[in-house]
């Protein structure tokens, strides 16, 4: 049951990350929302991976 709450919330933190990389390119700048973005993918792929 851990393992199962461990990548909900890694999956939930790369939805995160990918609704404001969607939302983000629409604003007036995109680059900065862009990097934005990429830290809650970037957290949400590297705890999924990492040791549980």
């Amino acid at each position: 049951m851990e393992k199962v709450v461990a990548y909900a919330i890694s999956a939930a933190l790369v939805g995160i990350g990918v609704l404001i990389l969607v939302v983000g390119l629409s604003s007036s700048s995109p680059a900065l929302w862009v990097m934005v973005a990429l830290v809650p993918i970037t957290i949400g792929i590297v705890s999924a991976f990492g040791p549980v």
